[in-house]
């Protein structure tokens, strides 16, 4: 990597009104703050979200079924593709043995699990994880929605946020059977619609991020079991627009991030205590911020802006966790997903 610059993959949606190809690059000056997109890594339909490990970048397209979306990985030697059987995949995960990719798939509301080869190569579908369900959103939640599927790091685990049942599903993994068996499904408040949640590094507590009530939940684990502990506004004194999307944990683990998508603000609590403490929203500098990133060094913090095709970086100060804006911006078709890139892919 060259010095003074950070390299970032983008996911973005490639339907109209979106100039996008596929999954596009772009690097941060890291002097300035300056972003300057390159050319595109990969042309495919709508690859809403990435995540990487050293044997490659995965990502799919989000279609419906009857459009045949499938789980691609591009890989460092090659690139290779498997279909997925649901309707509009949202999220995926590597584990972090490399031997399975979960997928889940918003609008079927299944979790599909693929083996990986030992080139990172999706081998086959092994299991459909779905619970029926529910919840009282009559427009968001007359079925299940997967929406975010997330392997732990330290124990054989599998997180499985449902936003159509206000839950959280933990699958216990049998890498040996290679089965996924139901471990508890915690139900979470009405109507709040979970969406994305992150782990702190010793996997005893996590920050769930709730789309519809816009509300961020604090959970805690103890005897291999999880209980909500706290919930909090994102925005407080704010009008609650239902579209929180996504949430970021410090490397620390002394600062949290999340976006709220109709205020187009970036949100900052501080976790280093027992409860979190709200500490400033930000202006995203765009319209409908779907994803952020932190960099690994902690330094700046990027964010996607689905409806105005802009992504915008931020300087972080890790002391304080505040953040202010470059003044820098580039323009990408329907920016969606940010990750940083890492080697030794390439």
């Amino acid at each position: 990597m060259t010095q003074g610059i950070l390299h970032f993959y983008v996911g973005t949606y490639t339907d109209e009104p979106s100039m996008s190809d596929g999954v596009a690059q772009l690097e941060l000056n890291t002097e300035t703050g300056e972003l300057i997109p390159f050319n595109e890594l990969a042309t495919l339909r709508n690859p809403s979200y990435l995540t990487q490990t050293s044997r490659g970048l995965y990502t799919f397209n989000e279609v419906a079924v009857e459009e045949n979306p499938q789980l691609v990985q591009l890989g460092c030697v090659d690139s290779s593709a498997m279909a997925i059987n649901g309707s509009y995949p949202c999220h995926l995960d590597i584990d972090p043995t490399q031997t399975f990719c979960a997928v889940a798939n918003y609008g079927s509301g299944n979790t599909s699990i693929y083996t990986l080869d030992v080139l990172g190569a999706p081998s086959e579908c092994i299991a459909e994880l779905y619970v029926e369900g529910d919840g009282p959103n009559r427009e968001r939640q007359t079925s299940p929605h997967a929406h975010q599927a997330t392997f732990l790091r330290h124990s054989p685990f599998l997180a499985v946020v449902d936003l159509g049942t206000d839950q959280v599903h933990f699958y216990q993994i049998d890498d040996q059977q290679q089965a996924f068996t139901l471990h508890q499904s915690l139900k979470l408040p009405a109507g709040s619609g979970p969406r994305h949640l992150v782990f702190n590094q010793a996997e005893t507590r996590a920050y769930l991020l709730c789309e519809l009530t816009e509300t961020l939940l604090t959970l805690e684990r103890a005897n291999e079991r999880w209980a909500m502990v706290s919930e909090q506004r994102l925005l407080p004194g704010e009008e609650n627009g239902a579209a929180a999307s996504a949430i970021r944990l410090s490397s620390d683990e002394q600062f949290l991030y999340a976006s709220c998508r109709r205020q187009n603000k970036i949100t900052v609590f501080d976790v280093s205590q027992s409860e979190p403490k709200w500490l400033e929203a930000v202006d995203s500098l765009g319209d409908f911020p779907r994803d952020f990133v932190l960099s690994r060094n902690g330094k700046w913090l990027l964010v996607a802006n689905q409806h105005s095709h802009n992504v915008v970086s931020y300087r972080r100060d890790r002391h304080t966790g505040r953040l202010t804006a470059t003044g820098f911006s580039c323009q990408i078709g329907s920016p969606v997903c940010l990750v940083e890139h890492q080697e030794p892919f390439k």
